[in-house]
């Protein structure tokens, strides 16, 4: 299929691209870095024939060097954490001294821990005909197996009991296996190798849970008598050996200098063109990837284009899929389809079948897709180690590899487009945990005493008997666990694990058509996703969901040709519920208590297929979600903001268009014909918006700036991107954004595990401005109770990084990204920070009491 069609090779494909002045005038940004050569070693001297003769047979005579350092290190018996590139040979790394050891240890036994179900199989098929070979080489049959959640029952006794290599995930290594370790002796007994995949995966409240299941694997396998060799691969973080160590507790060897080839390599930043100068509105990333990728199926090479939410992935598949030219060379790939159709897909791949395929990041991880010549970014995937991890999916061996980030008109990727070096210069981000959390360990220490008794003078893990004395007194006080004969014991019929997810993960439901199943869809997106009505998109075909059951977990859906799609219409509030603590402090007070944090989904609207024109709204009557969790949050005083108000600083106050406003933006519509200005949509079930050219808050007078000539008719959609472009940055959000981003440094948690809010006048606060922080888990775990108790030491060090930053009105390294046109809010975050920290020059009389 790939010999026929025209630009075979990449270079090619670049040439036309920096040749086309319509793309090269939209490059923001080039990297390219220059071919690298191998660097080669010989196998190890202590190789066994059998395995040097498998490996040649495969077309492997040799090793990479970070392959033989890595094998050294693992056979030298030293744990290992190797961090290097994609496709780089990592899985070898493992495999050999696997190999090595059944040759003369045919009982021997290894656990394989992927963080995906699809990772896992795709390693397992590799390492079956890997075990297969060698069987025939050595005469002697080896076995392996997969044991997650979908292993049949009736499998599940001789996996046990015959396998040697166990691949399984975390969460059945944690709620299937430790709890029933009686099961697994035999294999327990014999445990040489413990393997952890995409370690950098493990971070956050995933990855503290996990530090603690890892914990109870350890004391698993020394009841039996084992003491595996920790072996982990990484994707480039920056804190690769430290996370690794923080996981295992145990010293780890870093092999990081990845000396495997690689051709040239191209990466391009495009901002897609203004094509409204006046109100500096962009092409839509969507439209110009869509564009991108049309181009790209003239070629013979194959490419991944990743899309970020599951919606754009659908709604591109389905433009790329109006080119019936296109249509047997596109796929698209995301969870929620059928386990046989991403398999489908992925051989699809490897066989060089498709050239394309439209993914969400489910294909970033190691998935053997086979050598790509090509990936496009659609959006910033909002990490630099993501940037990285999906770039990095293009390349075969010695070729040229081109990946192409297409920006889309939010502040972050506009800052990356007018600062590329952000992106191409700057480390990636650290992977944090912090495994000794109190709500985590005490979940983990209940499972492990359920696992096995716990006696008065053990530890766990590196803590010791003192430490986790008084989570057992508790653990003892409700009634979850006893103390007999100097052992903590589990109670009967119960089953912690069960009740303790790692992931905070939801129930999957089913989506089907009568009795064809189509998909799945988790409980926490059911409501925005397939919603009563809503459009359901499933590999370019077009579903109308007419009914939600949560209860039977299941969404029934009906086919339906329409030319629009449709996008929920969410409202969020947040209400206390109880205050814990209220304690004054420079420049406000600090709080901390329960709060409710409440989801629901209002409405819809539909938007038309090509150009996001809205074609109506519904209402929708659906249950409010709700996260009952944890928060701390700051309340600004009224003196700071009078002062900073005085100080002409203050913009965090909403718009007041004045008392004439009503008159004004009417006559605005009329003398624009109810027409928007710029895509020509009428006005239909509501009103068009009246948008200031340049923004109200730089005028002296609500009179100035609203003169007919500074005002213009848009649509909704219109004036968001409108909006977008010469956004004053609040200085209230602006706070939030940088202390949430700070936060997780203090608690050594993922980024994900918290969230923000920040509003002008805050019922939360006595109506004074406010920045929350809430635990994004539900009951909380602590995160926000450590944040309310480093109050001073994170405004500390927020004041610092805010003054020591080199931009000059905000990034996304201190108070957030500015608008492309617009104003950040660096000052005044700078000023409140101050006020904050009690050295905003005169002091001011602070409010004490409750």
């Amino acid at each position: 299929m790939r010999d026929h069609l025209a630009l075979p090779d990449v270079e090619a494909f670049i040439e036309s691209l920096l040749r086309d002045r319509h793309f090269s005038a939209n490059i923001a940004g080039l990297q390219e870095l220059e071919p690298v050569e191998a660097v080669w070693a010989d196998f190890p001297p202590q190789t066994r024939p059998e395995l040097a003769s498998l490996l040649r047979e495969l077309g492997i005579g040799r090793l990479y060097q970070h392959q033989r350092e890595a094998i050294d290190a693992i056979l030298s018996g030293r744990n290992l954490v190797l961090s290097t590139g994609v496709a780089s040979g990592k899985s070898l790394c493992y495999q050999f001294p696997i190999l090595q050891h059944l040759l003369s240890n045919p009982s021997g036994r290894s656990l394989l821990i992927f963080p995906t179900k699809a990772l896992a199989q795709d390693q397992q098929q590799k390492f079956s005909h890997l075990l297969s070979r060698l069987s025939g080489l050595s005469g002697t049959k080896y076995n392996c197996g997969i044991y997650d959640g979908d292993t049949q029952s009736s499998a599940r006794r001789q996996i046990r009991l015959q396998a040697n290599l166990i691949f399984s995930n975390p969460d059945m290594l944690h709620l299937g296996i430790l709890p029933n370790h009686t099961l697994w002796a035999q294999f327990f007994a014999n445990l040489k190798w413990a393997v952890i995949d995409e370690v950098h995966i493990y971070r956050g409240v995933f990855g503290s849970h996990f530090a603690n299941v890892l914990r109870r694997l350890k004391r698993i396998c020394a009841l039996y008598g084992s003491q595996p060799q920790f072996i982990c691969t990484s994707a480039t973080v920056a804190n690769a050996r430290e996370l690794a160590q923080d996981l295992l507790e145990s010293p780890v060897s870093l092999v990081d200098k990845d000396c495997s080839p690689h051709g040239r390599r191209v990466f391009m930043i495009l901002n897609p063109p203004i094509v409204d100068a006046a109100l500096g509105i962009r092409r839509s990333a969507l439209m110009e990837s869509t564009a991108l990728a049309k181009r790209w199926l003239h070629t013979s090479g194959q490419a991944i284009l990743f899309c970020g939410p599951r919606r754009s992935v659908e709604i591109l598949y389905l433009y790329l899929q109006s080119s019936e030219a296109f249509r047997d060379r596109v796929r698209s790939y995301r969870s929620g389809y059928l386990a046989a159709n991403r398999r489908e897909i992925e051989a699809e791949l490897r066989e060089g079948k498709i050239g394309l395929v439209v993914s969400t990041n489910a294909l970033e991880l190691g998935i053997d897709i086979g050598g790509l010549d090509a990936v496009f970014l659609n959006t910033y995937p909002g990490t630099i180690s993501a940037t990285r991890q999906q770039a990095g999916r293009a390349g075969r061996k010695g070729n040229t590899a081109l990946a192409v980030l297409v920006a889309s008109a939010n502040p972050l990727d506009q800052y990356i487009c007018h600062n590329p070096h952000y992106l191409f210069d700057n480390n990636p981000e650290h992977a944090l945990i912090a495994p000794d959390h109190r709500e985590i360990l005490q979940k983990q220490l209940l499972c492990a005493v359920h696992d096995l008794a716990l006696l008065d003078d053990e530890g766990f893990g590196s803590l010791g008997c003192e430490h986790i004395f008084p989570y057992l007194q508790i653990l003892l006080q409700e009634g979850k666990i006893r103390h007999a004969g100097g052992r903590w014991i589990g109670v009967p019929e119960s089953y912690p694990s069960a009740e303790v997810s790692l992931r905070n993960a939801s129930e999957q439901l089913q989506i089907k058509h009568g009795d064809e199943l189509i998909g799945y869809v988790d409980a926490a997106s059911a409501y925005w996703m397939t919603h009563p009505n809503a459009i359901y998109l499933d590999r370019g075909e077009t579903w109308i969901v007419s009914r939600l059951d949560l209860a039977a977990k299941l969404v029934e859906v009906q086919p339906a040709e329409v030319n629009y799609f449709t996008q929920a219409l969410r409202h969020t509030e947040i209400e206390q519920t109880a205050l814990q603590m209220r304690q004054a402090c420079p420049g406000g007070h600090k709080y901390l208590g329960r709060v409710k944090v409440t989801t629901t989904i209002t409405g819809f609207k539909k938007l038309q297929f090509h150009n996001q024109q809205v074609l109506g709204y519904e209402e929708l009557d659906l249950p409010s979600t709700e996260l009952d969790t944890v928060a701390w949050w700051i309340g600004i005083a009224p003196q700071v903001v009078g002062k900073l108000r005085a100080l002409g600083l203050w913009n965090s106050s909403p718009n007041d268009y004045g008392k004439d406003w009503p008159r004004v933006s009417a006559a605005i519509r009329q003398r624009d014909g109810f027409l928007c200005q710029h895509c020509g949509v009428a006005e239909t079930d509501g009103a068009h918006h009246v948008h200031h050219v340049i923004p109200l808050r730089k005028f002296a007078s609500q009179e100035e700036g609203n003169r007919p000539e500074n005002l213009v008719t848009l649509c909704s959609r219109c004036h968001r991107l409108a909006e977008q472009n010469v956004q004053i940055q609040s200085g209230i959000s602006a706070l939030g954004y940088l202390l949430a981003n700070l936060a997780p440094f203090f608690v050594m948690c993922d980024r994900k595990d918290l969230d923000f809010f920040a509003e002008d006048r805050s019922p939360l606060a006595g109506n004074d401005p406010a920045v929350l922080i809430y635990d994004n888990i539900a009951g909380g775990i602590g995160l926000s109770r450590k944040l309310f108790d480093l109050h001073h030491k994170i405004i500390a060090a927020a004041l610092d990084l805010v003054s020591k930053c080199p931009c000059e009105m905000g990034c996304p390294s201190c108070v957030g990204p500015v608008a492309e046109n617009g104003e950040g809010a660096k000052t005044l975050v700078t000023a409140m920070l101050k006020e904050l920290n009690g050295s905003g020059g005169e002091a001011c009389g602070y409010r004490e009491g409750g």
